[in-house]
């Protein structure tokens, strides 16, 4: 009796885990637009990706005064120039922060990409 309520306690463990589909895409995999929604309010630029789901970047810092941690992984937006309309491959990952906006879920960007007008395949 007691190796089956085991089994069963090991088999209810690992059903009830899910993982969140389409919230995590760690290589510059991801096709999106730059979207500005600056004229709304707590709004900044976004990412709108094919299906029409907007993500929120967390900008990690904007600079400071070097020289910065070496375990401070470098912010792949820190470089990178937001204009609306402008094409890009990302990687995301959900990020546990609040939004002003609330125009979609808050990612923090592990890498980006621009797609030139001449590759956007």
């Amino acid at each position: 009796m007691y190796k089956i309520g085991l089994i069963l306690l090991f088999i209810l463990t690992f059903s009830s885990c899910k993982k969140e589909e389409g919230i995590q895409k760690a290589g510059c995999t991801t096709q999106a637009t730059v979207r500005d929604l600056t004229g709304l309010d707590g709004c900044g630029f976004v990412f709108e990706l094919e299906d029409g789901t907007r993500l929120e970047p967390l900008r990690l810092y904007d600079g400071g005064t070097p020289p910065l941690p070496r375990e401070m992984p470098k912010d792949p937006l820190l470089d990178f120039v937001f204009e609306a309309g402008k094409k890009v491959k990302i990687g995301y990952e959900l990020a546990e922060s609040a939004s002003v906006c609330m125009a979609g879920p808050v990612v923090k960007v592990t890498c980006i990409e621009e797609i030139s007008p001449a590759n956007e395949n």
